[in-house]
């Protein structure tokens, strides 16, 4: 094909290159010129026009297109009219879409006037959405280019589409005696939701203390009931091979698969078997809506798509997820979430085990007539906050005991020794997206009150751009607690590792800092040692 300026009288059979607007009509770059364009064109008294015109053995790029289409297996996909050398591929059920890559990549060698393009591997689509599209980039293509192209799809499985299949799934949840029982609602509703966007209700829950014997007398159960999926979401997390989920898969005959997935969140996610029924012991994060790992491994079982090491050691490429929307449900699937501009959670840190306090744990030492984390959880439920939650670790039966008729959401971080880095992550693990920023309030500040965390809240709302701020109350030039992060920081708060928090991240974005002067000394006002704590108990009327 060259592009060329044509006398008109000599255009016939050529293609236009550029757009005409004439009097009476409008020739579209594209269009063919027939012996009624070249009568039109010189009615308008237009003699020299710009075509694309074909070499020998050139084919119109329509036609190319629907040559190509035609090799694809259409029992996998249809394929929508060729229209301006382009056609579209769409899903005719719900699928997970699997691909080839290599070839095609050949297939995208061939000619630079071919270009194939797919979704992502392991993608999941409802019906009719958008799978490939076949873009032929001239006017005109070489019939040996197509003909390449023919000749790889025809002899190679270029893609394979995977139905969902709806399956017997069943959901054991387990508890200690001081958890909430609204926790447990909370996860099965989000399981509900999950399973149902994959069009597999849930077929049967249990609530089951979190101890062995109760595990193994329940998985039997189920496994004897017909479960082909058994989900189990244990009252903390899976820590290893030796925790009470996979001893009891082990101990009524079944296999671990592996424990531990390359997809973050999710990582702490264990697969195992007994007989033809799978098992998942779900990651913490499997509490929340939000994208993470065991939504990929579920969407993988609906479509009989065999799950084993080398599979889920794939998944590690593309999955780092954490704020990225990467392979989300599709739209037709998606559930709706209020997405109010201005939705803040709270979330108090009260993991550690306060070693420059001594023995004893103060948090729960009291602070007038009730404990220190108590007074903590109830000025943050009586602020303007949309929810609070806390994360525990060291004690966490004793602290979860003090609290346990508050409506404060409980997060377990079993790896609390490794510092407040982890609980940091625990807590942004279980955010949807229906939050757009974060109050992080530490356990040992005893004058916080309401009245200030609502002061920073208001102050925070107030900015501009404020996914990208961190609002910060200060007292004589002192930066204090609690601070509110944007959204947009939430993946470099959750990329923290060891004993540091937040504040390390000051340095780092000085144009982010939205300092708000308090004319109160609680924010700087911690408890970290006995002396601390005496001294605020003194001064306190």
């Amino acid at each position: 094909m060259k592009i060329e300026h044509l006398d008109s009288n000599e255009s016939k059979g050529a293609v236009l290159a550029q757009t005409y607007n004439l009097a009476g009509r409008t020739l579209s770059k594209g269009t063919h010129v027939s012996q009624d364009i070249v009568v039109l064109l010189n009615k308008e008294n237009v003699k020299n026009i710009l075509c694309a015109v074909p070499h020998e053995g050139d084919i119109h790029e329509d036609s190319a297109a629907e040559a190509i289409s035609k090799a694809l297996d259409e029992n996998q996909l249809y394929a929508e009219e060729a229209s301006t050398g382009r056609v579209n591929f769409r899903t005719p059920a719900l699928s997970i879409v699997r691909y080839n890559r290599e070839l095609i990549k050949k297939i995208n060698l061939v000619d630079e006037s071919i270009a194939f393009s797919i979704v992502e591997h392991n993608q999941l689509l409802a019906k009719n959405d958008l799978i490939a599209t076949l873009k032929i980039i001239p006017f005109f293509v070489s019939k040996i280019y197509v003909e390449r192209v023919v000749s790889l799809i025809s002899k190679n499985e270029i893609f394979k589409v995977h139905r969902l299949q709806e399956k017997k799934v069943e959901l054991i949840q387990t508890y200690y005696d001081w958890q909430k029982r609204s926790i447990f609602k909370a996860t099965s509703n989000v399981t509900s939701s999950r399973l149902d966007a994959l069009g597999c209700p849930l077929q049967k829950e249990t609530l089951i203390p979190h101890d062995h014997k109760s595990l193994c007398s329940e998985i039997k159960s189920s496994i004897d009931s017909g479960a082909q999926v058994l989900l189990i979401s244990g009252a903390s997390a899976i820590t290893d091979r030796s925790d009470h989920i996979p001893k009891a898969i082990l101990s009524v005959g079944g296999e671990i698969i592996q424990y531990g997935l390359a997809v973050d969140p999710g990582n702490l996610l264990l697969i195992g078997k007994i007989g033809s029924t799978t098992i998942i012991g779900m990651p913490g994060c499997a509490r929340s809506p939000k994208l993470n790992g065991f939504d990929w491994v579920l969407q993988l079982l609906m479509a009989n798509i065999p799950i084993n090491k080398e599979e889920l050691a794939d998944m590690g490429a593309g999955g780092l997820l954490m704020e990225i929307a990467s392979r989300p449900l599709p739209r037709a699937l998606s559930k709706s979430v209020n997405k109010r501009e201005k939705k803040i959670m709270g979330v108090i840190l009260a993991a550690g085990n306060s070693t420059r306090m001594g023995k004893d744990n103060k948090l729960l030492r009291n602070v007038g007539d009730a404990s220190l984390v108590r007074n903590t959880a109830v000025e943050m439920l009586k602020s303007d906050l949309d929810s609070c939650s806390i994360v525990l670790g060291y004690q966490s039966d004793k602290v979860a005991e003090v609290i346990k008729d508050l409506n404060i959401n409980l997060i377990l971080n079993p790896l609390w020794q490794e510092g407040q880095a982890s609980s940091l992550k625990a807590a942004l693990n279980t955010l949807d997206h229906s939050y757009s920023d974060v109050l992080i309030m530490l356990g040992d500040l005893p004058g916080v009150k309401s009245m200030h965390i609502n002061r920073i809240i208001e102050e925070h709302l107030l900015t501009n751009n404020r996914k990208s701020k961190i609002t910060i109350p200060s007292f004589n030039g002192k930066k204090g607690n609690p601070v509110i992060w944007g959204k947009s920081f939430f993946p470099d708060l959750s990329n923290l590792e060891g004993d540091v928090g937040g504040r390390v991240l000051f340095s780092q974005h000085p144009a982010a800092i939205n300092l708000l002067d308090m004319d109160d000394p609680a924010v700087v006002t911690d408890t970290d040692t006995p002396e601390d704590f005496e001294n605020f108990l003194s001064n306190t009327v």
